[in-house]
């Protein structure tokens, strides 16, 4: 509880911030693009179903491309170039100037991760991070725009935190959104 109780009062207003930018791309019809490794591909893949699926009436679904899907792309990309290349790979491909992309990573220090976000970065894509512990490199990098990070090295706090967070994204994306329909 006490984690869960610094992480949303420290991250609050990263989370706003982030829902803002995101409900933003999707007014300008971008798209979602989410990843992460082991336990952190589970939290992908939920949260794009989250959006591609809503279980709430009256929401739309919102495009969100999971990028740890592709298991034939990930063990191609990973055995012919490197591992730290399975998500760039990807986005170069698919993504596109305006698009959003978030990365779910407990340590902070994924090297596919970081090096998705540079090419994000790059292509002009907005970057959302979900972390723990100090934020590691997606925090110091400089190459996340929204950076939320929980404040221990507990892989289960940081885990619990970030569904909490995500879901509270998706529901902020999707009110915004809905101010906008009428």
């Amino acid at each position: 509880r006490e984690t869960n109780a610094r992480f949303f009062t420290e991250c609050s207003p990263v989370l706003v911030a982030a829902a803002k930018a995101l409900a933003d791309v999707y007014r300008r019809g971008g798209r979602l693009f989410s990843m992460g490794n082991g336990g952190s591909s589970c939290d992908a893949s939920h949260l794009a179903v989250e959006f591609v699926h809503p279980i709430t009436a009256g929401r739309p679904a919102l495009a969100a491309i999971n990028l740890v899907a592709d298991l034939a792309m990930i063990s191609a990309v990973g055995n012919d170039v490197g591992f730290e290349h399975v998500f760039v790979r990807q986005l170069l491909a698919q993504g596109r100037r305006g698009d959003a992309l978030i990365g779910i990573s407990t340590s902070g220090t994924s090297a596919n991760i970081l090096a998705c976000f540079a090419k994000a970065r790059e292509m002009g894509i907005v970057t959302i991070g979900l972390t723990g512990g100090d934020g590691g490199k997606m925090k110091s990098s400089g190459v996340v725009d929204h950076c939320l990070v929980v404040p221990t090295t507990s892989i289960h706090r940081i885990q619990e935190c970030h569904v909490a967070a995500y879901h509270i994204l998706w529901d902020l994306v999707h009110t915004l959104l809905a101010d906008d329909r009428g």
